[in-house]
C-alpha cells in the first residue's frame, strides 16, 4: 500500500510543479464539487424547472454523502499531505515535497473521495434528466446522438477536473478519487434500476 501512496504522492507533485498556474480553477473546481453546492444551486434551480428532479439530487446528495461516511470508515485510507510526514517509506531520504492550500489538510479518512463520490451521483442526475428533456424534442437522430454525446463527455469532463483537483490540493491519492466516482456512479445506477424493478412490479 505504502508503493501506491507513493506513486500518488508523486502524482501530486507532478501537478504541483506542473500546474500551479491552474491553482485557482483547482480550488474553484473542488468547491463547486462540494455537496453545497447541490444543496444551495442545484437543488433550488431544478426543483422550480421540475420538481421530481429535485428531489433525486437531494436524495442522491444525501443517501451517497451517508454511503460514502460508511465507506470511510470501513476503507479508512490515508491523506497525501499527511501520509508523506508520517511515513517510514522513504527512510533517510528526504520525502517529497507537497504543498498545503486551505483545503488540502482535511482530517477524515480519505477512501473514496467523497467529492468525486458526490459529483459523479449529482452530474449523473443532472446529466440523465437533461437528456431526458431535451432528446424527445429532437426529431434528427444525428442530433440527438451529438447532444447524448456532449452531454456525457461534459459529464466525464467535470469528473476529470473534480478528481485532478482533489489530487492537486493533496487531499486525496489517485486510487481515492477514481473509487469516488465509480461508487458514486455505481450508486446511482443501482438506486435507478432498484427504482425501475419496483415500479414494474
Amino acid at each position: 500500500m505504502d508503493l501506491l501512496h507513493s506513486i500518488g504522492v508523486q502524482t501530486t507533485c507532478y501537478l504541483q510543479e506542473n500546474f500551479m498556474g491552474f491553482q485557482d480553477g483547482f480550488l474553484f473546481i473542488s468547491a463547486a464539487a462540494d455537496l453545497r453546492t447541490t444543496f444551495f444551486v442545484f437543488f433550488p434551480i431544478w426543483f422550480h424547472l421540475k420538481e421530481s428532479v429535485g428531489i433525486q439530487l437531494i436524495w442522491v446528495a444525501v443517501i451517497g454523502d451517508w454511503l460514502n461516511l460508511i465507506f470511510k470508515w470501513i476503507l479508512f485510507g490515508q491523506r497525501p499531505y499527511w501520509w508523506v510526514h508520517e511515513t517510514g517509506f522513504y527512510g533517510s531520504t528526504p520525502p517529497p515535497v507537497i504543498q498545503q492550500f486551505p483545503i488540502t489538510c482535511e482530517t477524515g479518512p480519505g477512501s473514496p473521495s467523497g467529492h468525486a463520490m458526490g459529483s459523479s451521483g449529482v452530474y449523473y442526475v443532472q446529466g440523465t434528466a437533461l437528456l431526458a428533456q431535451l432528446l424527445p424534442l429532437q426529431q434528427n437522430t444525428l442530433i440527438s446522438r451529438c447532444l447524448s454525446g456532449f452531454l456525457w463527455a461534459g459529464f466525464w469532463a467535470v469528473q476529470l477536473g473534480v478528481c485532478l483537483s482533489r489530487v492537486f490540493l493533496a487531499a486525496h491519492f489517485p486510487h481515492q478519487v477514481v473509487a469516488g466516482v465509480a461508487s458514486g456512479k455505481y450508486e446511482i445506477q443501482h438506486r435507478d434500476q432498484t427504482s425501475t424493478d419496483v415500479s414494474g412490479k
